[in-house]
C-alpha cells in the first residue's frame, strides 16, 4: 500500500510526462525551485495550496483528477480489477487479445 505521498509524486511525474515536460520546466511554470519538483515526485515533501493549484493550471485539470491515483497502485489490485472487468464483457477480451499479440 502507497502512502498519499507516493501515490501523489507518481501522479505529478506521470502528468509531467505525458506533457512531455523535464522536472525544470515543471518547476518554472509552478514557480518553485527544481528540487522542490524532485522532492515532491520522491514522496519526500508534499506541495502547499498555492502550488497544487498552479500545477492544476498547468496540468489544466480537476483537482480529482490531480489526485487520481488508482492505477499507480499494486499491480496485483489492478490485476484484480482487470480481471473482473474482463469477466463480464466479451468485446473487450477480443480487443485487449488483439492489443497484446
Amino acid at each position: 500500500m502507497h502512502n498519499i505521498k507516493e501515490l501523489f509524486g507518481k501522479r505529478i511525474k506521470e502528468l509531467r510526462k505525458e506533457r512531455n515536460l523535464t522536472q525544470e520546466q515543471l518547476a518554472e511554470l509552478v514557480d518553485i525551485d527544481t528540487r522542490n519538483i524532485i522532492k515532491i515526485e520522491n514522496a519526500q515533501t508534499f506541495p502547499r495550496a498555492a502550488t497544487l493549484n498552479k500545477l492544476l493550471n498547468v496540468f489544466d485539470i480537476s483537482p480529482s483528477e490531480l489526485f487520481r491515483s488508482e492505477h499507480l497502485q499494486d499491480t496485483g489490485i489492478l490485476l484484480e480489477k482487470i480481471i473482473r472487468k474482463l469477466e463480464n464483457d466479451d468485446d473487450l477480451v477480443k480487443l485487449v487479445y488483439k492489443m497484446l499479440f
